[in-house]
């Protein structure tokens, strides 16, 4: 990858923003919680998008209510390609539940 292509690259962390805020605004509705958070980025090749739900909570969820959770969003039209319904602290840090998964750029149009 050249330089100027780097330079010039269109903002891989933020083109989804709305995007993630929507989505992150209708699982807020949908399961009735303040704790959730989405972000969606561009992969740095261009022709898929990665997103994250996390559940800032300090256990895990609700089994059912995790699965009801990928479940939504693969009704979405999204692939749930990871996450883990596990909290922890290690000390330095918080670990969140989260359902990781990603979308063809083609065919985002579709899905918000």
């Amino acid at each position: 990858m050249k330089l100027s292509d780097i330079i010039l690259e269109q903002d891989n962390w933020t083109k989804f923003k709305k995007e993630a805020k929507e989505l992150e605004n209708e699982l807020k509705d949908t399961y009735n919680r303040d704790d959730i958070s989405v972000t969606i980025i561009q992969h740095s090749n261009g022709d898929k998008a990665m997103g994250e739900v996390s559940i800032q909570v300090k256990e895990a969820l609700p089994s059912i209510e995790y699965q009801n959770m990928k479940n939504f969003i693969s009704a979405k039209g999204f692939e749930v390609t990871g996450g883990a319904n596990y909290a922890d602290d290690d000390g330095d840090r918080y670990f969140y539940p989260d359902i990781k998964f990603e979308f063809d750029l083609w065919n985002y149009q579709k899905l918000f």
